[in-house]
């Protein structure tokens, strides 16, 4: 069996980071994780000290930056395999046995990645990682591994040289371009493996002049010339649209942008659903929650509802549905929810159906 060495960066505390440690400790053996602390923040240091037993590694204090405490918990944990997991990232139930049962099959895989869920700070699913692709030439293009979800061999990822630790906005993509380029066998599981917090505040989402820097010389390296302005373009247009408000025209925004995306599991990277639409869930919160808000914009009232674990009553209320569990939800339980429109409501059958769009998938603890 693999044994896989997660470093886990923090520079400023966040609530998700037990969430993140707790999606770890659920993967099972062999997962041995470093906690990389430049924050000062007394939580993050209590937090170390209750994990103390379980931490393969861990250090309280400043570095140089991502990359370098990244760099720094691996070459303190052995292991074959490397990933890491930022403070505000969580893992799926199960992600690593989706790694485990693919290497069970082929053996001599280097890169091993999956699809993510999109999460906003009350910890809601908000959509799915839609720039998320199979491995190919697009990768030059731009990120489309999504790395929370990515796990890679340790002695391939030192033979390209490892992580750019001068690097503090694009390293992870920096690394993949350079597996790629050096003939890394990749493979892509189609299954969410991770949740992402997307927004305002996160790192993905800026553009300022160090992530401008270093997106325009990756561009520059990898892409193709008559390419490389639309490309930073799209990075600009999205990190800009983020960044709007109110919140009632940064939806709009977004929308509009994401009409084209692809479609996962049912759902359009806007958010619309045409027939069905599954979604992947999980929480990791200490105290069990007992039901699920589902809000649309759309009327969701003729939509068939189902789920992975027995629900005791379903409520209609405007634009929400209200799944009330049986038995309620552990942390770190997987669940599936699946949404069905009516034949008669579905655009490839009536034209004139109005759009219905998913919106967000909330815990209900009360």
């Amino acid at each position: 069996m693999p044994r896989f060495a997660i470093s886990v960066p923090v520079g400023a505390w966040h609530p998700f980071l037990p969430h993140a440690l707790a999606s770890l400790k659920a993967q099972g053996p062999d997962v041995a994780v470093a906690l990389l602390d430049a924050s000062g923040d007394p939580r993050v240091k209590a937090i170390g000290d209750a994990e103390a037993d379980w931490l393969a590694y861990r250090r309280h204090g400043p570095d140089k930056g991502q990359s370098d405490a990244i760099l720094e918990g691996w070459a303190n944990v052995d292991s074959q395999w490397l990933g890491w997991l930022n403070a505000d990232d969580i893992l799926m139930p199960g992600a690593l046995d989706h790694v485990r049962k693919k290497l069970a099959g082929e053996p001599d895989l280097d890169v091993i990645y999956g699809q993510s869920t999109i999460i906003d700070e009350a910890s809601a699913m908000t959509g799915y990682h839609f720039n998320v692709e199979p491995p190919g030439p697009r990768l030059f293009e731009g990120c489309i591994i999504s790395q929370p979800s990515c796990f890679f061999r340790r002695k391939t990822y030192d033979s390209v040289g490892g992580l750019n630790r001068d690097l503090h906005y694009v390293m992870d993509w920096d690394l993949w371009i350079r597996l790629y380029k050096a003939g890394a066998k990749f493979a892509f599981i189609d299954a969410p493996m991770s949740q992402v917090l997307w927004g305002a505040d996160t790192k993905s989402a800026s553009l300022n002049r160090g992530r401008r820097t270093e997106l325009r010389a990756i561009i520059a390296a990898h892409t193709p010339e008559e390419k490389q302005k639309e490309i930073f373009r799209a990075f600009a247009i999205h990190a800009i649209a983020d960044m709007i408000w109110p919140p009632v025209l940064k939806d709009r925004v977004l929308k509009h942008l994401r009409q084209f995306g692809q479609s996962l599991y049912g759902l359009r990277a806007d958010g619309q659903i045409a027939s069905q639409a599954t979604l992947s869930l999980a929480h990791y919160f200490e105290t069990p929650v007992r039901g699920l808000s589902l809000s649309f914009d759309g009327k969701p009232d003729d939509l068939a509802v189902s789920a992975s674990v027995p629900v005791g009553k379903i409520e209609r209320s405007g634009n929400q549905i209200r799944l009330d569990f049986e038995t309620p939800l552990a942390s770190g339980q997987p669940l599936a929810v699946t949404v069905i429109r009516p034949e008669k409501d579905r655009p490839e059958k009536n034209p004139k159906a109005r759009p219905l769009y998913f919106r967000q998938a909330a815990w209900v603890s009360d």
